[in-house]
């Protein structure tokens, strides 16, 4: 492959790339091939899904983008088995159009909106709200093949290649963020559809209040599909508030076990039913962001975290939208609009292993450790990719 003629050598995926410089292979062949290509050239290369999360993740150096939004459609349904085997291609929302017409669903909702691809769902370890009830992608998928960075077409449980035998290639290609190789397909673990999905909102209270509330919530008695906190902000914009920090509850199952559960809540505290797409709309915040970050942490320090980040966001003066999952700990904060101010007010946190950023502005990124260069990742990579060509990371960022 050569570089896009009267284009720069090295393109980062904060520039636009040409029409000519996007592959777009509908096949796995398609896939081989152009990655060989590209490893015959030691020309570095783009993987992509529908580019819906385009400023996601570091600035990579590419000469070209492997899009592998036509690699689409279901390969093979089997509603008897629960399972699911698709493309990379294939969008969140087709699978849930796929799966609902057998009552059946993906218990997957990761951030974005639903034209973004499983591919790149499984690819960026992407998850939300869910996560409390079916876990993270690692847990639904079953199986997938991938194209490796060294030029081998894998599927696991067939066939294994040499260099990448004694893996767990699911596990690895999961959360990899494209730089082991391109994932052509999943296969994936479905739910069946709940009879009764129930959204109620209940008030957060203050810090001592939702100390309280979080092991009540947590207890064996509920099972719940997710359980969301939402700072005010948000909330009031999303209407479910006129301003108080929020928490959200989702039940799902039969007539009696939902109200079951919906009384067990009202003898916590009162609450009002929401309309199910504010779930879309929580997956939606960060459409316009121009910086995620998300952090990880015990349940029993959440509230904490949480204080003292609305403690370093207040008078930032950036548009800040924060919302946690109660049950795993996990906060994520989504600024809009000029971010230097969150820069600012998270320095003191900028090196805290658990801070995992999701999408920066490109200078940002300078000051950002790689997660897949040296130590045991960098020698995973490796060994799947050992010229460093599947989303290199730009060097101006390394």
């Amino acid at each position: 492959m050569a570089p896009v003629a009267g284009g720069p050598r090295f393109m980062t995926i904060m520039h636009t790339v040409s029409e000519s410089s996007v592959l777009l292979p509908r096949t796995d062949d398609e896939v081989h091939s152009m990655l060989l290509d590209a490893i015959a050239g030691h020309e570095p290369i783009r993987i992509c899904g529908a580019d819906t999360w385009r400023n996601a993740g570091a600035p990579i150096q590419a000469h070209h983008t492997l899009s592998l939004r036509d690699l689409s459609g279901i390969i093979a349904y089997v509603p008897g088995d629960l399972t699911i085997t698709a493309r990379a291609g294939t969008t969140m929302a087709e699978l849930r159009q796929a799966t609902a017409a057998h009552d059946q669903w993906l218990g997957l909702d990761p951030a974005g909106d639903r034209t973004g691809t499983i591919g790149a769902t499984i690819a960026t370890a992407s998850s939300g709200p869910l996560a409390h009830a079916f876990g993270t992608p690692r847990d639904l998928v079953l199986g997938l093949d991938a194209v490796t960075g060294y030029g081998e077409l894998v599927r696991p449980g067939g066939r294994v290649v040499k260099n990448v035998a004694g893996f767990d290639l699911v596990r690895l290609f999961t959360g990899s963020w494209g730089t082991l190789g391109a994932i052509t397909s999943v296969t994936l673990r479905l739910r069946a559809t709940p009879v009764h999905d129930v959204t109620l909102a209940m008030p957060a209270g203050d810090a001592h209040r939702l100390i309280e509330l979080i092991p009540v919530l947590r207890r064996n008695t509920l099972s719940l599909l997710a359980c969301e906190w939402l700072d005010g902000t948000t909330a009031r914009e999303l209407g479910i508030s006129d301003g108080e920090d929020v928490v959200l509850i989702r039940l799902g199952g039969n007539d009696a076990f939902v109200r079951g559960q919906r009384a067990l809540l009202d003898r916590i505290t009162p609450s009002q039913q929401c309309d199910a797409a504010i779930w879309d709309a929580i997956s939606a915040l960060d459409s316009d962001a121009s910086a995620v970050i998300r952090m990880t942490g015990s349940v029993s320090t959440l509230v904490s975290r949480l204080e003292r980040l609305r403690a370093a966001l207040d008078g930032a003066g950036a548009s800040v939208a924060m919302h946690a999952s109660l049950a795993r700990g996990v906060i994520r904060v989504i600024v809009s609009g000029e971010a230097q101010s969150l820069r600012e007010a998270l320095q003191p946190a900028a090196h805290d292993p658990q801070r995992i950023p999701e999408r920066l502005p490109a200078a940002w990124w300078a000051a950002e450790h790689d997660p897949f260069s040296g130590g045991l990742a960098g020698r995973i990579r490796a060994a799947f990719d050992p010229g460093l060509l599947c989303n290199r990371r730009s060097v101006a960022n390394a």
